[in-house]
């Protein structure tokens, strides 16, 4: 279902011609960076479908399987991390935050910050502590399969952002793994990226508890911990991750069909010009899309944290 509007044709679903551009700038800048055999990272693009009126029912019944094909035994690597932080007797819902919190926090560990390079496989990704949005949401979705849970990738192409959602109590719940976000409804129940999309202001009705999760990169701060750079990264999922003009779009990436992708490392964008270009033309489209102020020039955000309590 959808085949013709999946991977490189996402655009094709959309009507309205600015966002169809902006997925069409999305996918040149993705190409600039990794080129046209980049790898998984390029690779992956092909399970991908736009969230719309028309998919969303699909994408939220078959279109990701919840029969788990992994076989144990195959990762060792992942399943040695895996074992650090997934223990018997655990709920889904804490697996699935013990996991985000291990991924969260992979740019700790390894070469992070020393070498300048990206892609490779989920194992490679650990050792190098790797924090690409794009790369650390593979690993998480690798990761939680590994644990018996369902998952996969969001990508919020306009924005520039990739996230995951993760199968718990029945309930797809979405993840900003980057960052340690995520989202639960006024009862504690996960709330999905097509919940979000339906009511944006969800994030900011969120508890205490929940922020304690949350570890968001720069501007202002560069662990997370500064009051203004969550609110930041809080207003920048509202705004321009769940907008109303956003295409996000839903991946399936699985533990165990390595074999589908090649897993290249990558030092540096393949065409520096076209992905400057690209960066150009795709700024401009979010402004005539109306992406606020701020998302351009962090300087300009004057907004406080918000918190349910």
């Amino acid at each position: 279902m959808f085949k013709d509007y999946m991977g490189r044709k996402q655009h094709l679903m959309l009507d309205d011609p600015l966002r169809k551009r902006g997925v069409e700038l999305w996918l040149k800048r993705v190409l600039a960076f990794y080129g046209e055999g980049g790898g998984v990272d390029v690779e992956i693009i092909d399970g991908q479908l736009l969230l719309t009126e028309k998919t969303e029912e699909y994408i939220y019944s078959g279109f990701t399987p919840i029969e788990l094909k992994y076989q144990p035994g195959s990762r060792p690597f992942l399943e040695r991390l895996l074992g650090q932080v997934v223990k018997d007797g655990m709920s889904g819902r804490e697996k699935a935050l013990g996991i985000m919190r291990r991924v969260r926090d992979n740019r700790d560990s390894g070469l992070a910050g020393q070498l300048s390079f990206d892609g490779g496989t989920e194992e490679e990704l650990v050792k190098r502590g790797a924090s690409m949005c794009n790369e650390v949401a593979r690993l998480f979705v690798v990761l939680a399969q590994m644990a018996g849970l369902p998952a996969r990738c969001i990508g919020h192409h306009i924005s520039g952002h990739m996230t995951a959602e993760v199968t718990v109590e029945g309930r797809w719940w979405w993840m900003d793994v980057q960052k340690g976000m995520y989202c639960l409804g006024r009862g504690g129940e996960p709330r999905s990226a097509r919940d979000i999309l339906r009511d944006p202001k969800v994030l900011e009705r969120q508890t205490e508890e929940v922020w304690k999760d949350f570890r968001p990169l720069g501007p202002f701060s560069r662990d997370g911990t500064d009051l203004r750079q969550r609110a930041f990264n809080m207003a920048k999922a509202r705004d321009c991750y769940f907008r109303p003009e956003e295409a996000v779009c839903v991946g399936n990436y699985y533990a165990w069909d390595r074999e589908r992708y090649t897993y290249p490392w990558t030092a540096g964008a393949k065409d520096p010009g076209g992905r400057a270009e690209a960066v150009r033309l795709e700024n401009l489209n979010r402004k005539a899309l109306g992406w606020p102020d701020y998302y351009f020039n962090h300087t300009l955000f004057d907004e406080e944290f918000r918190c349910a309590g």
